[in-house]
């Protein structure tokens, strides 16, 4: 059974990033902006980490880079596929395809084979969400990018989940991470916008998006956190239970439609969720 420490983290993690992807897709302005804002803020957050916890293991900087590489194909296709498409459909197929690849990775990196229970939890939020977040009439590049999405997801979820092993702290490793994650994403937008031309398109803007960033760097440190102590594809399963916040936030703040179907996708990602959580 997962610790029950782990579970809150990763329930609070799923929360969270539910939270930080509202605000990506909602925004009314110039999503590239809203991004380096974004990166700004989890920049600050890892500098942070860095000034209180110093630098990771000489072992760690492989996972980082590597991390930080993937990071910048998941930012693009996430911001692509909210362009093309509803936040309920892509966030939802970009979640969906994740937990699966990355219990398998697991299986082949780290030995870790889940037990039955937990196995089908996995299963069971992977289609849940599936279920939730496909619709046959979205557009086709919305899908695409989603699906690439998923793809950097399960990539950068596996080499952190292995990385902060290796480092042994969650705080230090983060730091750097969130540094090298979120900076070079932030001045390639700046440099291409200009200085005034972004401190321009920011303006009003620069409050909301930077605590948006501190946030997406804490709910995935979070979810580091929990896979020191606890198998790494169960805990990225359970993570994709922000599928049902986001899904309800979509719906209230956006004004989304989400079918009875998504939200019969969500009652099969919550029983995932309790397979892993409670499944033994």
């Amino acid at each position: 059974m997962i610790p029950l420490s782990a579970l809150a983290a990763t329930l609070l993690s799923a929360f969270l990033h539910a939270g930080w992807n509202l605000f990506l897709k909602g925004s009314a302005g110039d999503r590239m902006v809203d991004l380096a804002l974004l990166g700004l803020g989890g920049s600050l957050f890892g500098g942070v980490l860095i000034a209180l916890f110093g630098a990771p293991v000489p072992g760690a900087w492989p996972f980082i880079l590597a991390s930080s590489a993937i990071h910048l194909v998941y930012w693009t296709a996430l911001t692509r596929g909210y362009a093309a498409g509803d936040m309920s459909h892509v966030y939802t197929i970009a979640r969906g395809i994740a937990p699966a690849l990355v219990t398998a990775g697991a299986v082949l990196a780290a030995a870790e084979v889940p037990a039955p229970a937990p196995l089908l939890g996995v299963a069971a939020i992977s289609a849940g969400v599936l279920l939730v977040g496909v619709n046959r009439t979205a557009p086709l590049p919305a899908t695409l990018w989603a699906l690439l999405t998923g793809c950097a997801i399960a990539g950068y979820s596996l080499v952190d989940a292995l990385g902060v092993r290796v480092n042994g702290d969650v705080f230090s490793y983060k730091g750097w991470g969130a540094v090298f994650t979120f900076l070079p994403i932030s001045l390639f937008v700046i440099a291409g916008r200009g200085p005034q031309g972004f401190a321009a398109a920011a303006r009003g803007r620069w409050g909301r998006g930077m605590a948006a960033g501190v946030i997406s760097s804490a709910g995935f440190m979070l979810v580091l956190w929990a896979q020191m102590r606890a198998p790494i594809g169960p805990i990225t399963a359970l993570r994709e239970t922000s599928v049902i916040f986001g899904a309800g936030l979509a719906a209230i703040l956006l004004k989304e439609q989400v079918t009875a179907r998504r939200w019969a996708g969500a009652a099969v990602v919550c029983a995932g969720a309790m397979l892993i959580g409670f499944g033994g």
